[in-house]
């Protein structure tokens, strides 16, 4: 039972909060816990009193702006309001997981020495390439869902938690609905019933780089505090901005956490051993103590399913290894020969998403079993032989791919699954790129797959997928270079590699 909240608290000139007072049967850590959220000072209250209970005073705070230009200006009176209160103990960590943890990234740009361990879970501290634009391809399941969340709050402020996990889950269906029509300017007006500006400027600003640059938390990781404690998961959508950050975060001379479980998004938080990791640096921090790990990465290993300690990431003593595409299907160790794959991608029948780095609010995340998707004629995999020993496979995973299309515009997708004695093909990791001009010649591409920690055991085989795309997750490419948000003709693209 926690002591009391103090609710909707008023600071400067009109930020909202709430107080949660810690446990009464706690030892108090000796530090405030910080929420800085845009989904409403309700729906985060079980996170909160998951640290009262453990002894820390905690602050929710209501941000302001308008989709994710937080109003970073707000922290500073928030600050000032802590200073000034008896029970404050002079140490502030913020936690925040995806949108919040953003939220918290945002302090960074301004002066908070009291903040001394930033705790931050799947959270982005950039949006376009990492999130929006992965690729250069929008990520409109995952965007969608987003903008239901956040209308379905500002109508709902006062809508209990399990309210707005229905609505959640109501959200991703109606998005997947949504993302079926065209054109995708119209998506937010389709969802919500009405026009959604950050949204709309999102789509018009796709390739405006100076545009995005507001939105760059990473350029301030000299900001952060001196501890940084990141997590994500091998299917999570801000995985690979959490990577570059724990990067940034390391050049800027910050000592950084880096743990990455076999989670989709959100799915670490209610991890037991993940929050007894959080915890342990908690107490450290409030006794003003040295955090409690040698190693300061810790991945899961799927395959064998184990966690495994590292001194950095990626490994110091990685070996890239190429696997080379050998046409008619074949993935083999050896440089083969030239040869020529094709498929047609048609967007009137998209290629479609199956698992992977999606929010789990419809079960559609995570590890799936892809065999149905590659009996797709427009998904070509190259497969191994089976292993006659097991082939572990730790740090980033990259794709080269030597393409023709019939037109400029295109989207490669590339996936790297583990295939099973019993045929299963389960995914791991996969990359998208979308092209503007690969009509005619001949391109050689780089497709990120971000990275993995996998071993794949003796009898098992190493699949790799190409395609044209993984709709909704990406919306389809139309094939016409049509702006994004007011293509609606449909173009079939053929594709030689």
């Amino acid at each position: 039972v926690v002591v009391g909240v103090e609710r909707g608290v008023v600071v400067g000139d009109g930020v909202i909060l709430d107080h949660h007072r810690p446990n009464a049967n706690a030892a108090e850590l000796g530090v405030v816990v910080w929420i800085r959220t845009p989904y409403g000072r309700k729906g985060i209250a079980s996170i909160a009193n998951r640290f009262a209970k453990v002894g820390a005073h905690v602050i929710v705070e209501e941000v302001r702006g308008d989709g994710l230009a937080f109003v970073a200006e707000d922290a500073l009176a928030v600050a000032a309001w802590l200073r000034e209160q008896p029970w404050f103990p002079g140490v502030i960590v913020t936690w925040g997981v995806s949108a919040i943890g953003y939220a918290s990234w945002a302090l960074a740009s301004v002066e908070i020495p009291e903040w001394r361990l930033a705790v931050l879970q799947d959270a982005q501290s950039e949006l376009r390439d990492s999130v929006l634009f992965p690729g250069g391809a929008f990520a409109g399941v995952v965007v969608l869902g987003y903008v239901y969340s956040v209308e379905w709050l500002a109508r709902h402020p006062r809508g209990s938690v399990a309210r707005s996990l229905l609505a959640s889950v109501r959200g991703a269906r109606r998005a997947r609905r949504v993302l079926a029509g065209l054109p995708l300017g119209d998506a937010d007006r389709r969802l919500v019933g009405h026009r959604v500006g950050y949204f709309q400027d999102w789509l018009a600003h796709e390739q405006d780089d100076e545009y995005w640059k507001r939105f760059d938390r990473r350029r301030d990781a000299g900001g952060m505090p001196a501890l940084v404690h990141l997590a994500s998961g091998w299917y999570d959508v801000c995985l690979s901005s959490v990577l570059a950050d724990y990067r940034a975060l390391r050049e800027a001379g910050k000592r950084v956490r880096l743990v990455i479980g076999p989670w989709y998004h959100g799915r670490g938080v209610i991890d037991p051993a993940y929050r007894a990791d959080v915890d342990s640096w908690l107490r450290a921090v409030g006794r003003g103590a040295d955090v409690p790990v040698d190693q300061l990465v810790r991945v899961f290993v799927g395959g064998v399913r184990e966690w495994r300690d590292l001194p950095d990431w990626p490994p110091p003593d990685h070996s890239p290894t190429a696997w080379h595409f050998r046409p008619g299907g074949g993935l083999t160790t050896d440089i083969v020969a030239d040869g020529v794959d094709r498929f047609r991608y048609d967007p009137t029948h998209p290629t479609p998403s199956v698992g992977g780095a999606v929010e789990n609010f419809d079960g559609s995340a995570g590890a799936k079993d892809n065999r149905k998707l590659e009996q797709r004629a427009d998904v070509l995999t190259y497969t191994s032989a089976p292993l006659a020993s097991d082939v572990e496979v730790i740090g980033p995973v990259s794709a080269t791919v030597v393409l023709r299309a019939s037109s400029d515009h295109v989207d490669v997708f590339v996936r790297l699954c583990d295939v099973r004695p019993d045929g299963r093909s389960v995914n791991l990791c996969d990359g998208i790129l979308r092209l503007r001009d690969a009509a005619g010649a001949q391109r050689t591409v780089e497709i990120d797959l971000v990275g993995v920690a996998h071993r794949f055991l003796a009898g098992h085989r190493i699949r790799v997928q190409v395609s044209g795309g993984a709709h909704p997750r990406f919306p389809r490419s139309t094939g016409t270079g049509e702006p994004l948000a007011t293509a609606t003709a449909l173009r079939a693209v053929d594709v030689e590699k």
